[in-house]
């Protein structure tokens, strides 16, 4: 099932930084909005610098990640790298 997360607090210059990290782990993320397909895992996301919010939705794991992580810890991964460049996870 397909999950939707929300950070905030998330500065332009954190979310660049972030979005470096995330390229390390597979997941290129290009601008501040559009959808990703990589090594299993998939979902659409949106930045939004002035309120400094990141919104990720529909994010799923499939083969192969699916054979490292599932959903709950891939959401782990991400709050603790949003939270190392200065954001926290937001109630969707």
């Amino acid at each position: 099932m397909a999950r939707r997360l929300r950070y905030e607090g998330l500065k332009p210059e954190a979310f660049d930084q972030l979005k470096n990290k995330l390229q390390g782990l597979g997941l290129n993320l290009q601008h501040n909005s559009g959808s990703f397909k990589e090594k299993g895992v998939s979902g659409r996301y949106s930045y939004n610098p002035e309120s400094e919010v990141l919104e990720l939705d529909d994010l799923d794991v499939g083969f192969p990640a699916s054979m490292m992580l599932n959903l709950d810890s891939l959401e782990r991964r991400m709050a603790e790298a949003v939270v190392q460049h200065g954001g926290r996870p937001r109630q969707a």
